[in-house]
């Protein structure tokens, strides 16, 4: 794979990057992260790891939380962003291919990320290969549904963003956890509409009502949250 793949789109942008996110879609993924689904793990010495870590903002958020994070990424110059900004240690790796031992982290957050890689479900398998037993993942990503709708605004020029982008259905993210030995604690969606639409506050209010059941499965993103089962040995 080069460096022209579009595996390496984000750390072609690096410098660029942050300036091009939505800052109401940042707020809003930050939020759900670390007040929603973090909400009841402390991160105070926990070890974490960043999967995707872009420009390192969900490096800062759990640094300043506590955690000892590692950031990881595909890109050399995103991941010396990441460090750079969040004080963390820092790895270049493909996240299908983890440079990692087996259950090194006790949290990991991958938030954005698997829908860049060309196979979410091995993605997903690396994850939870490193994750400690009993530790959590927490995930956001785009819903399928919503690809069409996304290249299209991209073909347009709506979007600056373009790169590999390989959306993950509600379901098959159920069944890609569950398969990777992952119990899922919560599955939600966000975003009911575009967040470049605006109404951030109705958008809250439709999220409080609906996250949680089928008008979750209908939003632009998702979130899970799932926890790495516990071996359990045999009685003596």
């Amino acid at each position: 794979m080069t460096r022209e793949a579009p595996e390496y789109f984000y750390d072609r942008i690096a410098e660029r990057f942050e300036h091009l996110d939505h800052p109401a879609d940042v707020r809003r993924r930050l939020s759900v992260v670390f007040d929603e689904c973090l909400a009841e793990t402390p991160l105070g010495g926990t070890r974490m790891l960043d999967a995707g870590c872009g420009y390192g903002l969900f490096s800062e958020a759990a640094v300043r939380r506590g955690a000892s994070v590692i950031s990881i990424d595909i890109g050399e110059r995103l991941v010396a962003r990441a460090t750079a900004r969040a004080a963390s240690r820092g790895i270049v790796s493909d996240v299908c291919r983890l440079a990692a031992r087996d259950e090194s982290f006790d949290v990991i957050v991958a938030s954005e990320m698997i829908e860049h890689t060309p196979t979410p479900a091995r993605a997903i398998a690396e994850l939870a290969r490193v994750l400690r037993a009993d530790g959590v993942l927490v995930l956001t990503t785009p819903n399928r549904i919503w690809q069409e709708p996304v290249r299209a605004a991209s073909r347009l020029g709506w979007r600056p963003f373009q790169g590999l982008e390989n959306f993950t259905a509600w379901r098959d993210l159920d069944r890609f956890c569950v398969r990777a030995g992952l119990e899922i604690v919560t599955h939600l969606g966000f975003h009911p509409w575009p967040f470049q639409l605006g109404l951030n506050g109705v958008a809250r209010a439709v999220e409080k009502y609906f996250a949680r059941g089928w008008g979750g499965r209908l939003m632009v993103n998702q979130a899970i949250v799932a926890r790495k089962a516990a071996v359990r040995r045999p009685p003596r």
